[in-house]
């Protein structure tokens, strides 16, 4: 009897504070989380500003008919894949790397440079970003080509 008596006091003060603790370092590792992926997301944001920012240039560029040389481009992209590598999800590093090797193969004259194309995988880029960052993405195109239509003088022509 006499058990009994320590014991059910004693499992009543212990076991909330077990509770209390195990709640406790679980509320922790969601705010830890909480706080990574704030920070992710933050950094993406910035690079996949940057890389907009590279495609926007580059595109007013060419309606001034001020060309930028090839390697000068490239060299900025690199720039941005070195840096968005790290926090890009893999639908974002997968469709530059389809960009990248499209760009390989019309640069060794294996394909023709099809504007279409081009347009198509540099939008699925854009598009797998603003997935990343949380946009919704409807209406925009299958592969997001929508997003050029603005600052393309014959998007509806080239995309045809």
């Amino acid at each position: 009897m006499e058990q009994s008596g320590i014991i059910i006091p004693l499992v009543t003060i212990v076991f909330p504070l077990l509770g209390a603790g195990i709640g406790y370092l679980i509320k922790q590792n969601i705010e830890n989380n909480k706080l990574i992926k704030s920070e992710v997301t933050k950094e993406r944001r910035e690079l996949y500003q940057h890389f907009v920012n590279l495609i926007m240039e580059i595109f007013s560029e060419a309606k001034t008919e001020i060309k930028q040389p090839d390697e000068e481009i490239v060299k900025k992209l690199y720039e941005f894949y070195k840096k968005y590598i790290l926090y890009a999800s893999p639908g974002v590093i997968n469709s530059f790397s389809d960009y990248f090797q499209y760009l390989y193969a019309t640069n060794s004259q294996k394909v023709t440079l099809d504007l279409k194309v081009l347009f198509t995988k540099l939008s699925k880029i854009m598009i797998e970003m603003r997935k990343d960052l949380g946009l919704i993405n409807q209406d925009l195109g299958e592969n997001g080509e929508k997003l050029f239509r603005a600052i393309i003088t014959d998007f509806d022509e080239i995309m045809k």
